[in-house]
């Protein structure tokens, strides 16, 4: 109860203790009060209440999809930040209609979320953000995808190889490196000539966790 009363101390550091330690505690009478916490206005403050809800896990859920209907956009985010880090398969249905926000970083915290809970239910989704208009949208799905490394993302991966924004063809470059499909092999090579050093780079690393395509070798390796 004093952490909790602590949450509207006037000194934002103070509040984000209060935060950090609520969340250690674990206890689920914390669970509203750091959902109000979502709202302060110091972004510490937001940032430490949402781990701490995502330290306090299944009880949050409820209140945190909630919390993604908020008015406020920084609230969405941090709900999603939770959500993602408390991986429970009921936010994944919540988190891919949070994929249409009016807000890009709501889009973009939410498709980072969807790739740390790794749910297949996601993957279509995450596809159809390789296509916003936002660069850190596409970016963040793209690794994404990378995370739950399903097959059905390698031909819209490969295409983003082709982005204009070359965080967008680095997370596409890493993805298909993790997901490990030989269709990506050429592509890749592609890549190895991108404008951008750190696309190379990325291309060296995920051509050397690839697999040979059969044809050419099961024993050798990019």
């Amino acid at each position: 109860s004093p952490l909790i009363a602590a949450l509207k101390d006037n000194d934002k550091s103070v509040r984000s203790s209060a935060a950090e330690a609520l969340g250690e505690i674990k206890d689920a009478r914390a669970v509203e009060p750091l959902i109000a916490a979502l709202k302060d206005d110091d972004i510490s403050v937001q940032h430490d209440a949402a781990e701490a809800l995502g330290e306090i896990g299944a009880s949050a859920v409820g209140p945190l999809i909630a919390a993604l209907k908020d008015n406020k956009s920084s609230v969405r985010q941090r709900a999603a930040d939770a959500l993602g880090k408390i991986k429970d398969a009921r936010a994944v249905e919540p988190l891919i209609a949070e994929l249409k926000d009016v807000d890009s970083g709501a889009r973009d915290h939410a498709a980072r979320a969807l790739g740390e809970i790794k749910d297949p239910r996601a993957v279509e989704p995450l596809i159809a953000e390789l296509e916003d208009v936002n660069g850190a949208v596409r970016r963040d799905a793209a690794v994404a995808l990378g995370e739950i490394k399903d097959a059905r993302a390698v031909e819209s991966l490969i295409a983003a190889l082709k982005d204009s924004n070359s965080t967008v063809r680095w997370s596409a470059v890493e993805a298909l490196g993790k997901i490990k499909d030989s269709r990506a092999v050429g592509p890749l090579i592609d890549a190895l000539e991108d404008d951008d050093n750190s696309v190379r780079r990325e291309a060296i690393k995920a051509l050397e966790d690839l697999e040979e395509p059969e044809e050419m070798g099961a024993n050798q390796r990019w």
